[in-house]
């Protein structure tokens, strides 16, 4: 019962190595070694909590499968110790790819032994489960590869020990300590591994497990203490051969006496220099020899033919006096200064190129001021022909060097037409087809340059096709409108270009935009199956046309009419003929009425023609003409026999019949029903 609640040590070394594996991965995982020690405490976690498993089975099979797991541990552990110790003292040079995956080869092999052991006896040659002190052990047989992976795992371990040794004695008190805790740590395991091997362990149990406990308490420790992690102690020698600055001792007779290594680069080999006159070193003529002798200290930068070729160097010089205070020779200090000096030139050609870019940030807020006034003045814009003078001004204004044109189409004409133009442009065809625009038939952009002249639209007067662009505007799959614009020079800057882009791309959607608006604002207004104005429209245009006939004292006249015996018709022909009749009684009103009357459809088959201006006898005999004109539409049946339609209409005028708009529409329907009360197929004036 002791020995196994001794075990138990093996789930604290698992939980220990758990947390210290969650502290660094969580805190630390981005610093040196940071990522293999999280490895390296999975690793022994497994290892202690499989072993525990293990001790704990029983039979044979039970121990055999926590083996496998703890073998994961096992093979593992040793691998990441080699990559923990390299990362953490700075080696990382020697860890690439090809040796990380080299590491692992014999570990791979290991598991596949272990795993596969029952069918080669390679790895262990025997197993057998023996009951000890009331604690199953497993007794082994141990096979070659087992010996393999033992000196594999030693060697590993004995190397990242060496490594940490060397550290420890090239780094100060007390920066050392933490490679002086990463080794003692690891001496716990180590001890218990040769323990076990050489037979003297305590019911031959592997002590290498709960050796770990100290292992993960001393690393635990060195974790909270020592601060591995966020203060890695770093090796304090001094590369000399990494020094930039040369120094040279010349005596009183200017003649060069000594030199370090840093000065060999800038003047040749040591062998060559001592001895000579310090003058020789420098180009001819410069003088810097005769300033150094003469002058107490200093410092000049000048720029010097090398061995290395041309280089800007920086020299401080100062005497080297006796007790009486004699000069006796002087120091010089040579400091290689061409970065610095490439830099200087560079922030000067970056500066220079800064106020470019300065002046070219001040023309391009400017392009965005403008460019945001047209966009907020076109969406000012109630129809189409208010767009048209905003976009010439503005396109004189952002875009001088273009010249070009905006063509809409016309659906009555079914062409393009050109509707505002800009930069002298005077295009040979005011009007063209959709097909002879490239980019309507696209309905995409088509560009035509020097190199490009295959497809030249045919709105494009051929010798001066060159270097244009057609921007088409499509809404709902019908094209709209064509941006035809004309480059005046080949070639444009990559800023023009873009700004040329911008400001196309803001007319398009802004057109666009404003046509759906306008058709909106038609949809909203007009009856869909006639295409006369709606009564929500007429309610508005008949107030103000009152109001205007008022001020102004002239008369105001509206016609209510109603298709006699439209429910009969429905009914007889069906409702796609009804409708029908109603399209044609609505053709029928816009071809007899003047340009300023407005034809609406009031409700049903019931139909309102406002007259502004237009006394009652004038009202009547408008009337009475749509009558006359119904009365020859025939609707043919299935048979022969065809069916006349007439129409019940009643006239009312301001301010003879009403003063209100209410009172008006009224008299007007109370005209209409005495029509239809005396026969239909009449004109009657309100009285």
């Amino acid at each position: 019962m002791q020995i196994e609640s001794w075990t138990i040590a093996l789930l604290i070394s698992g939980a220990i190595y758990f947390i210290a594996a969650f502290l660094v991965f969580w805190l630390f995982r981005a610093n040196a070694g940071g990522k293999s020690f999280v490895g390296l405490m999975l690793a022994g976690c497994i290892y202690s909590v499989g072993y525990y498993f293990e001790l704990q089975s029983l039979n044979l099979a039970e121990m055999f499968f926590w083996l496998k797991i703890e073998y994961i541990g096992i093979t593992t552990f040793p691998v990441m110790w080699m990559i923990f110790v390299m990362r953490y003292t700075k080696r990382e040079r020697y860890l690439n790819k090809a040796v990380i995956a080299s590491l692992f080869i014999i570990p791979i092999i290991t598991y596949i032994m272990v795993y596969t052991n029952n069918s080669h006896h390679l790895f262990y040659r025997s197993m057998s489960l023996v009951m000890t002190n009331g604690l199953n052990i497993l007794h082994i047989v141990k096979g070659p590869w087992y010996w393999v992976n033992i000196g594999y795992l030693n060697l590993l371990v004995l190397t990242g020990n060496v490594i940490l040794l060397q550290s420890w004695r090239q780094t100060p008190v007390p920066l050392n300590r933490q490679y002086a805790a990463m080794f003692l740590g690891s001496l716990a395991p180590w001890a218990g591994l040769f323990t076990y091997l050489s037979g003297r362990s305590p019911l031959n149990l592997d002590l290498s497990p709960f050796g770990m406990i100290i292992t993960g308490l001393v690393y635990l420790f060195s974790l909270i203490h020592f601060r591995i992690f966020d203060m890695v102690p770093v090796a304090s020698t001094v590369v000399l051969e990494t020094m930039r600055d040369g120094v040279l001792v010349v005596d009183s007779q200017e003649r060069i006496l000594d030199m370090n290594a840093a000065a060999v680069k800038f003047f040749g080999k040591k062998v060559d220099i001592i001895g000579r006159k310090l003058e020789t070193l420098f180009q001819p003529g410069s003088g810097i020899a005769v300033n150094i002798m003469n002058a107490t200290a200093g410092q000049w930068e000048f720029q010097e033919n090398t061995p290395n070729g041309p280089h800007w160097l920086d020299m401080m010089f100062s005497p080297l006096t006796n007790r009486d205070g004699e000069t006796r020779g002087h120091a010089i200090i040579i400091r290689d200064i061409t970065k610095r000096k490439l830099a200087q030139e560079e922030l000067e050609r970056a500066n220079t190129e800064l106020s470019r870019r300065i002046q070219e940030l001040d023309k391009y807020n400017r392009e965005i001021k403008q460019l945001n006034e047209m966009s907020a003045e076109l969406q000012n814009c109630d129809l189409l022909e208010e767009a048209f003078p905003i976009i010439v001004r503005f396109m004189h204004i952002l875009l001088p060097s273009l010249r070009g044109g905006l063509y809409i189409f016309s659906p009555g004409a079914d062409v393009m037409e050109l509707a505002a133009c800009w930069g002298g442009y005077e295009p040979g065809m005011k009007t063209f087809y959709k097909n002879e625009c490239w980019g309507l038939l696209k309905g995409e952009v088509h560009r035509v340059n020097l190199e490009n002249r295959d497809m030249i639209c045919a709105h494009v007067e051929r010798e001066n096709g060159f270097n244009y662009v057609c921007h088409p505007i499509i809404i709902e799959g019908f094209p709209f409108a064509v941006l035809h614009l004309i480059y005046i020079s080949t070639e444009l800057s990559e800023n023009q270009v873009q700004l040329a882009r911008i400001v196309i791309d803001a007319i398009k959607l802004a057109l666009t935009n404003l046509k759906m608006k306008v058709n909106l604002r038609q949809d909203s207004i007009r009856d869909p199956l006639t295409s006369l104005f709606n009564r929500r429209y007429l309610s508005e245009t008949l107030k103000l046309e009152m109001f205007k006939a008022r001020h102004a004292g002239k008369p105001l006249s509206i016609i209510m009419v109603d298709v006699d015996n439209y429910k009969e018709i429905n009914d007889q022909y069906g409702h796609a003929r009804g409708d029908q009749v109603l399209i044609s009684m609505s053709q029928l009103f816009l071809e007899n009425i003047r340009s300023g009357d407005i034809a609406c459809r009031y409700g049903g088959d019931e139909f309102m023609i406002v007259l502004p201006g237009a006394p009652p006898d004038i009202a009547f005999a408008r009337a009475e003409l749509i009558r006359q004109e119904t009365q020859n539409m025939r609707l043919a049946g299935d048979g022969s026999q065809e069916r006349r339609i007439t129409l019940s209409i009643g006239v009312a005028s301001f301010p003879g019949n009403a003063n209100t708009v209410e009172a008006l529409i009224q008299a007007a329907d109370n005209a209409l029903y005495r029509a239809k009360q005396e026969g239909r197929n009449r004109t009657i004036v309100a009285g």
